[in-house]
């Protein structure tokens, strides 16, 4: 009989394993030197996919920011399954690899055992409990429930926002500590991918239920609830793998051992991740096969092991790219909708009209989605809305007896006005400079444009307003800049945003069109602040009963009332201003010297001085509508 070389590496899965290693690594080193980048670790996830899929089945959404793609990937990991063998675990899952690592530390040092028996049986409903748990949580909410816990996303992540903590710590410990003491734990008995591999290979029962359910509901009206399918899945899949502990039909591909070639020297054994004992068997039949290949690479005698007395070992590998492949390609083809949603008649769906527009990267995920379908529902015509997330594009189905295409570009542009600075001291008038700007339709775009003005010398504010091309209007002081100047900064094809570590560098694609007819302008300083500013005039105290003679005016220049985080606690300045009796009105005005705060005093009571010393105290008492009363720091100084 032929031997081989003892003790060979098998390199094919090896080399898989790391490509995934590297890609993550490069995905988590990347922004340290590439701002602009943002890691998407959910973007080939097909356990992701697979929720994902039954959320859209349920509620005709797609969870979080969950594409065709990871569907795809999920789609195919399953149909992976029934037709070959487990081949995302085998030669792909991040986790699998690095428990499989962990294991072979733990048995080196000799801390390491596998669970037999009754207790490994047990254990198993772990996987398919959390299976059940994950998918519910996620089909109801339209959120990936998996996010709270998963080891994996919790690691690459840093624990960002969708981890929860106490979740996601154990099972990271039951992926490190677990695996390194026991067997393939977290694979075995808690990985929810792990349940749903195992109910691929049980396609038939699983399809059975399926097929009953959906017989039941037509009986019974849809009275049957999906979760009552999903538990029966779980629960089937769990007792199908702790009875028999072996494939049923699906997976066709298996380890198959040659009695009159095989040694027994057991080295098979030694070497299989899950611990089967493959010497003992003619064909591999156990559950926990993941067809790794392993066992064939470590065999000393050529022809002992193989798959289906014919496969080379290198066909799982080969079938795992080829899959991944497809399903990238297929994917690629076909887009889900995020959001898909229609409220129009029956009658009005016959005749609707369909409008789609690329490039909105706030479309992004389902919270933005479901913010621009709730946005179109309330412009009238409109009947329904799809959002695509991976292409950031939108369909609007919509009347156009009620609403024009032109309509609809309108309702879903979001203007911007934007205050950046107040004229400088003595300046009586500002510049106003009209443009039409192409690639400045989304809000996103819009944020960046707002963002390199705020940056540029002179310019006070922005306006935008819908038309094609989108047109600004910037606000300036002429006596720094001018509308070449403005122009030129327009046309730049990069943004820097942050400083030090937090520096992101955006690149722009802004194309400024001149307006004819429109030409730059000015206006006087107190009409430019009313254009972002109400004025505002309170009257208390009983300001109605004293007459026009009576009433002095005391005022100073208020320059806070520009100042976004100062407008908040101008309430609070009022209310405490009412604590003197003799002050009787609030006004702040805007004049062409800047904003002005304006009070009218009764002069037999109050005097300028008290006035003064009250607005600028070093405490405000605030009266609230219930009666109460509390003291808060005074931000202003007047």
């Amino acid at each position: 009989m032929g031997l081989k070389k003892a003790g060979r590496i098998n390199y094919i899965r090896r080399t898989l394993q790391w490509i995934i290693l590297i890609l993550l690594v490069y995905m988590l080193v990347r922004p340290l030197f590439d701002k602009n980048y943002l890691a998407d670790f959910e973007a080939y996830c097909p356990f992701g996919g697979i929720q994902a899929l039954m959320s859209y089945l349920y509620s005709g959404s797609l969870a979080c920011s969950m594409t065709t793609v990871q569907i795809g990937l999920g789609l195919a990991l399953f149909i992976a399954v029934i037709l070959f063998a487990k081949l995302f675990c085998s030669n792909i899952c991040p986790v699998g690899t690095i428990t499989e690592w962990f294991g072979s530390l733990g048995r080196k040092v000799k801390v390491h055992i596998t669970v037999k028996g009754l207790a490994d049986r047990i254990l198993r409903i772990f996987k398919y409990a959390l299976l059940f748990i994950t998918v519910y949580f996620s089909v109801t909410s339209s959120e990936l429930f998996c996010k709270s816990f998963d080891p994996y996303f919790a690691l690459v992540s840093g624990f960002g926002s969708d981890v929860v903590i106490r979740y996601a710590i154990p099972a990271l410990l039951l992926v490190v500590a677990g695996s390194f003491f026991i067997r393939q734990f977290w694979c075995k008995y808690i990985c929810p991918l792990g349940a749903v591999t195992n109910i691929a290979v049980y396609a038939l029962p699983a399809a059975a239920l399926v097929l009953l359910w959906v017989i039941l509901n037509v009986i019974f009206g849809g009275a049957i609830h999906w979760i009552w399918l999903l538990g029966g899945i779980c629960l089937t899949g769990f007792l199908l793998e702790a009875v028999t502990l072996r494939f049923l039909v699906f997976p066709p591909l298996r380890i198959v051992r040659d009695a009159e070639k095989c040694t027994r020297c057991k080295i098979c054994n030694k070497n299989c991740p899950m611990g089967i004992s493959i010497s003992e068997a003619e064909k591999v039949q156990h559950i926990d096969c993941h067809l790794c290949t392993d066992c064939i690479a470590k065999c000393p005698v050529q022809g002992a092991l193989s798959i289906n007395k014919k496969w080379p070992r290198w066909i799982p590998a080969v079938v795992t790219v080829l899959m991944i492949a497809a399903a990238l390609v297929i994917s690629n083809r076909f887009e889900i909708p995020t959001i898909n949603e229609k409220w129009g008649s029956e009658e009005q769906m016959k005749s609707a009209s369909a409008f789609e527009m690329e490039g909105l990267e706030s479309i992004k995920c389902f919270g933005s989605s479901r913010a621009f379908a709730n946005q179109m529902k309330e412009v009238p015509g409109v009947l329904g809305v799809s959002a695509f997330v991976r292409h950031h594009r939108v369909k609007v189905l919509y009347d156009k007896s009620v609403i024009s295409e032109e309509g609809i570009k309108e309702a879903i542009f979001s203007p911007v006005s934007e205050f950046f600075l107040l004229p400088s001291i003595g300046q009586r008038s500002v510049g106003s400079f009209s443009v039409g700007i192409n690639h400045c339709f989304d809000p996103n775009d819009q944020y960046y444009l707002t963002e390199l003005l705020r940056q540029q010398d002179g310019i006070l504010a922005l306006q935008t307003h819908f038309g094609e091309p989108v047109k600004a209007t910037v606000y300036y002081d002429d006596k720094v800049t001018d509308e070449r100047k403005i122009i030129k900064a327009i046309q730049q094809k990069e943004l820097v945003i942050g400083e030090g570590k937090d520096k992101v560098v955006q690149r722009l694609n802004f194309e400024p069109v001149i307006m004819k007819g429109i030409k730059p302008d000015t206006l006087p300083v107190s009409a430019f602040l009313r254009l972002f500013y109400e004025e505002t005039d309170v009257t208390f105290n009983f300001f109605e009963k004293y007459k026009a003679g009576q009433i002095g005016q005391w005022e100073a220049a208020f320059d806070q009332a520009t100042d976004p985080e100062s407008q908040e606690w101008i309430p609070y300045l009022i209310s405490h201003a009412s604590n003197d009796s003799g002050i009787v009105r609030f006004s702040i005005l805007f004049t062409d010297d800047g904003p002005v705060l304006r009070i009218g005093y009764v002069k037999s009571l109050t005097t300028p001085e008290k006035i003064s010393k009250l607005l600028n105290a070093p405490e405000l008492l605030v009266y609230y509508p219930d009666g109460k009363t509390e003291k808060v720091q005074n931000p202003f100084r007047i």
